[in-house]
């Protein structure tokens, strides 16, 4: 398999996975967790800050001590520990 379609695959991945959860989290979060809105909205900004922030500490990372593709493999692999470790 070619490195060009095991990108697109796992991009592919990344956002199908990505777009499942997060058009329900706000309901599960005020109905479930009984956030109120402002809490919502905290939880939802707190996304656009960091896709503000993380790119240029990620390419100042990639850049100096890791090659990209391993930077890009580590923040999935932190991202799925996050995620395996916050299921009950």
């Amino acid at each position: 398999m070619s490195i060009a379609l095991r990108l697109k695959v796992m991009s592919f991945l990344q956002y199908f996975i990505w777009g499942s959860w997060l058009v329900t989290l706000g309901s599960y979060m005020i109905n479930t967790l009984h956030f109120t809105g402002a809490n919502v909205g905290m939880v939802y900004s707190s996304k656009g800050i960091a896709a503000i922030i993380m790119p240029g500490i990620m390419g100042i990372i990639a850049d100096k001590w890791l090659r990209a593709e391993r930077a890009y493999m580590l923040c999935h692999l932190v991202c799925a520990g996050v995620l395996f470790m916050r299921h009950p």
